[in-house]
């Protein structure tokens, strides 16, 4: 006599393991303390032609206590800078930041978020290489 075998019962069961568990591997636990880089990251293009604007993708976590933010870019000679106040948990996700006409050279891209008391939240900060044409 040959019993049923358990297969449905013990793949139902694994397939709502496997979806627990890749649920809760997208959402950070709890009690965890919030990271720099959970904070603020930049999205910009590593590589681009000198005359050409660097676009900067700013993404910035949503919070209430959010209250300016910066962003530069600097290579051994040219510097630029944008601030801007932030509405708090209000503020767009995403901002953009052009700086227009780089000459060529190696850049250091630094986006740092401020919170009401102007202490530093969080910071990112990525490299651009812009070739000359």
């Amino acid at each position: 006599m040959a019993f049923p075998h358990p297969v449905p019962a013990r793949f139902a069961v694994r397939a709502l393991l496997l979806l627990l568990m890749l649920t809760l591997a997208g959402m950070p636990p709890l009690s965890a303390p919030i990271r720099a880089s959970d904070v603020v990251r930049l999205h910009v293009s590593p590589t681009m032609y000198e005359k050409n604007d660097l676009v900067v993708q700013v993404l910035i976590q949503r919070d209430a206590d959010n209250g300016a933010m910066r962003v530069t870019a600097e290579s051994s000679t040219y510097f630029a800078s944008s601030e801007m106040e932030l509405e708090g948990g209000f503020a767009p996700r995403v901002k953009v930041i052009r700086f227009r006409d780089l000459p060529s050279g190696f850049y250091e891209v630094t986006g740092i978020v401020f919170d009401g008391k102007a202490k530093v939240k969080g910071q990112a900060r990525v490299s651009v290489l812009v070739y000359p044409k």
